[in-house]
Order: structure tokens, then C-alpha cells, then sequence
């Protein structure tokens, strides 16, 4: 009897472990899937549409301070739009994110997949890894986002030849 209250007890602290899902978050990976096809589309408007007025964004290049503006952000994207084409995202999964100060599910969403495309100015191709994170706010619109991959090895792999 020992052994069955024992184990008993051992599952109920285990059930009574498990953190349940943020209920915006399968909401909020929708957004971002329709945020990853606004951008391959690379229709800016829109994209600007999904972003608040205020927002914080950390781009992937090497030395790129933190980005507190819309339209800081949308001229990062800009810039991505205007130095390649064909660009698409293959996301591996869609993942939920934690609030930093009390690891609880928050309905932020992360993700982890390839991006593709090609320079506009050599013809190359690329294919690349790249891990992004989007919070949003109760309207449905990013206030906080990053990526993290290897945007400088991807604009030098890309380069034009030199002559």
C-alpha cells in the first residue's frame, strides 16, 4: 500500500509540473505565419500594418544596434527586399517563447527555419539558418522581435565577383 500512495504522489507532482500553453499563442503563430508570407511576398504596407508604433527589433547583422522605431524596422526589411529576390522562409517549427523574468508561456513565438533567395546584384543564391522571435501585443501586432543567423556570411557569400 506504501508503494501505491508513493507512486501516486510521485504523478500527481509530476501532472501538477506541467506548464500549460499561453492561449494566444496558437493565435500568434498564425500571425507570424502570415508575417513570413507578407515578407516573401514583399509587400512592405502590409508588414508595416503587423507592427505597433512602438516596437523593439534586433536584426542579425554583426555590429546592428537595436532597432525602437517602425520605421527602422521596415527599412531593415526594405533593405533585405531591395538586395535579393525569390526570397522565401521554410520554417522547421513554430515554438512558444517564455516572459523572461517569470518563465511562464507568454504567446510569444519563436522559430527556426531556411531562408532562400538571390542577390540582386550577382545572380547568387543562397540558403541559410536562421532563428527569429516575435512578441505580440493583445491586438495582434509585434512589439518586439529579432533574428539571429548569419546575414554578413550570407552578403559576402552572395557579393558580386571581383573583377
Amino acid at each position: 500500500m506504501k508503494h501505491i500512495i508513493l507512486i501516486f504522489t510521485a504523478l500527481l507532482l509530476l501532472a501538477s509540473c506541467t506548464q500549460n500553453p499561453n492561449p494566444s499563442f496558437e493565435k500568434n503563430v498564425e500571425l507570424a505565419k502570415t508575417w513570413f508570407s507578407t515578407f516573401e511576398s514583399e509587400d512592405l504596407e502590409t508588414i508595416s500594418g503587423m507592427y505597433a508604433e512602438e516596437v523593439e527589433y534586433q536584426g542579425a547583422f554583426y555590429g546592428t544596434e537595436l532597432m525602437t522605431t517602425k520605421e527602422q524596422v521596415l527599412g531593415y526589411m526594405g533593405g533585405w527586399h531591395a538586395a535579393m529576390d525569390s526570397i522565401t522562409y521554410t520554417p522547421e517549427n513554430f515554438l512558444p517563447g517564455v516572459d523572461p523574468e517569470t518563465n511562464l508561456p507568454n504567446g510569444s513565438v519563436r522559430t527556426y527555419g531556411t531562408w532562400r533567395g538571390t542577390s540582386v546584384a550577382s545572380g547568387k543564391s543562397f540558403e541559410a539558418k536562421f532563428y527569429h522571435y516575435m512578441t505580440f501585443n493583445d491586438n495582434g501586432l509585434i512589439i518586439n522581435g529579432g533574428d539571429y543567423g548569419d546575414a554578413m556570411g550570407i552578403m559576402m557569400a552572395v557579393a558580386p565577383d571581383a573583377e
